[in-house]
């Protein structure tokens, strides 16, 4: 009876021991392996990281392909971005489409630019059932102090107070949290 008690008690302390000792790669520890400590690289990626940019409801934007400084209203309800632009003309190429429009900043500078078309995106009236079909291009743009390229619609805005829509796509490409208390937090400065 002693004998059984002993046996149970030591298959206990081996199951807590082995339990305990558990390696970081799930594999259990041995008397030949002892348990693993968790390997300096994960510490070190984990301070390595960039703490993400906090940005407001409403930033500066740059568009770099032309150096024109936009406000722009941060949304992260919207797929994708949008900016205000005058369509000039589309035209059919061997390898698809080309828009050529105009981005004008608040001071009248206004500036051309000619892109591929790189899809279309059919955006719904609000109020009817109409729905308008919108060019999509990819455009270099600078927020946060982030560079980033994205698919950016282009669309007659001047009915919005801001030239410019910042959606989830560029949003998570440039991994920015967004205070929506804050306006102007930084300056688009991409050197």
């Amino acid at each position: 009876m002693k004998s059984q008690l002993c046996v149970r008690v030591f298959g206990v302390f081996l199951v807590l021991l082995l339990v305990a000792g558990q390696a970081v790669d799930g594999a259990p520890a041995t008397a030949d392996k002892p348990a693993a400590e968790k390997p300096a690289a994960a510490d070190e990626s984990a301070k390595a990281e960039k703490p993400r940019v906090v940005i407001g409801r409403i930033e500066f934007v740059v568009v770099r392909d032309v150096n024109l400084r936009l406000k722009a209203r941060i949304d992260t309800g919207a797929g994708v971005s949008s900016i205000h632009a005058k369509i000039l003309e589309i035209k059919k190429t061997p390898d698809g489409e080309r828009v050529k429009f105009q981005i004008t900043d608040a001071q009248g500078v206004a500036k051309t630019l000619e892109r591929d078309v790189v899809g279309w995106s059919q955006i719904k009236v609000m109020g009817t059932d109409q729905k308008n079909r919108r060019p999509i291009v990819e455009l270099r743009i600078c927020l946060g102090g982030k560079k980033l390229k994205g698919r950016v619609n282009l669309n007659d805005r001047s009915a919005y107070l801001y030239p410019v829509l910042i959606g989830r796509n560029l949003l998570n490409t440039g991994k920015f949290l967004v205070d929506p208390s804050e306006k102007y937090l930084i300056e688009p400065d991409c050197g």
